[in-house]
């Protein structure tokens, strides 16, 4: 497990350095699990930055060696309700 955590904290470090507008991003790992969860949110019109990010790219290389069942695909939300959390 601890390529994937070398992988997010490589994908954040290369956001970091970008500092790409219009999106907020988030890895999160169940406590004292192996379960993971992404979030991004973008503004309106703004596209993904993360496919143009090699450090992002590998990122999802690895998630995909790691995935149970089908592999992680990026599904829409509804955002019902959220504090500060992405704005």
């Amino acid at each position: 497990m601890s390529r994937s955590v070398d992988a997010i904290e490589a994908a954040f470090a290369a956001v970091e350095v970008q500092r790409p507008e219009g999106i907020r991003y988030a890895y999160l790992r169940q406590a004292d699990s192996a379960e993971f969860i992404s979030l991004l949110d973008l503004d309106e019109g703004t596209e993904n930055p993360l496919p143009g990010l090699e450090a992002a790219r590998r990122l999802q290389t690895t998630v995909a060696k790691w995935a149970v069942g089908t592999g992680a695909t990026p599904q829409p939300f509804d955002v019902l309700g959220a504090y500060r959390i992405f704005s």
